[in-house]
């Protein structure tokens, strides 16, 4: 077995989408190692202790008014930028194209992909400043697989499959930019309103050649990877998270 330990050599990082099950897992994985970040989210609060090389942000990612505001705050500090991580995403609606509202449909597509587009638009220039900056966006496994009664998420999803291959193109050799697409993580995504299960697990799980659910760590610590110098000739990719489920 080989083991890994990261160590942060001026690594800068934006999160998106930071109070996520997987965002405050990323985020406190990427301070322990000594990185800076950043991290915005539309909650008031975050549940990240306050400590040096960390900075939250209470703002709505799909406001796209605010985003000049927060970059020019993150170029004030004087430090270079070198990551962005873009998380969100949500589905709150579960039916049909035919009986889902368009408010709602554009409601979750908006925050799966509007935000991580926004985010790419106004963070891009950011990162170009630095000699080696990556992008990683959250996808799905779910946009591969035509999931029923999930059609603004995994439209979403997709779209961001798209984008980031866009934008590994017209970001080389500046910027890598990779996609993830994990399977079902154990997080609060899964469960609805009353804590229970979205889907049947010892059904999921007998499709899994790993025999697990992923959990959160297993996302962070794939994240962590593309950002870092273990990845620099990887770009324009998506990497599967899902213990075998899915092997396109």
């Amino acid at each position: 077995m080989i083991t890994v330990h990261y160590k942060s050599i001026e690594a800068y990082i934006l999160v998106v989408g930071c109070n996520s099950t997987i965002g405050i897992e990323l985020c406190k994985t990427l301070l322990s190692i000594g990185a800076m970040v950043e991290g915005v989210d539309i909650q008031p609060t975050t549940e990240i202790e306050s400590q040096e090389g960390w900075a939250y942000h209470c703002m709505d990612p799909l406001k796209e008014d605010l985003w000049p505001s927060l970059v020019g705050g993150i170029e004030a500090k004087g430090k270079i930028l070198n990551g962005l991580v873009c998380l969100s995403g949500t589905i709150k609606s579960f039916s049909s194209i035919e009986e889902m509202s368009t408010e709602a449909w554009m409601e979750t597509f908006s925050i799966s992909f509007m935000s991580c587009y926004l985010a790419c638009r106004y963070v891009v220039p950011l990162l170009r400043k630095s000699e080696s900056a990556a992008i990683v966006n959250m996808s799905s496994g779910l946009a591969y697989g035509g999931q029923k009664n999930y059609s603004p998420y995994t439209t979403a999803k997709a779209s961001i499959l798209s984008l980031s291959r866009t934008l590994a193109s017209e970001c080389a050799p500046d910027i890598r930019v990779n996609a993830i697409a994990p399977g079902a993580v154990d997080t609060a995504f899964i469960y609805n309103k009353h804590n229970e299960m979205r889907f049947n697990l010892e059904a999921y799980l007998s499709i899994i050649p790993q025999g697990r659910m992923a959990i959160p760590q297993d996302i962070v610590q794939a994240i962590i990877f593309l950002l870092s110098d273990q990845s620099t000739h990887i770009t324009g990719q998506v990497l599967h998270i899902n213990g075998g489920a899915l092997m396109p």
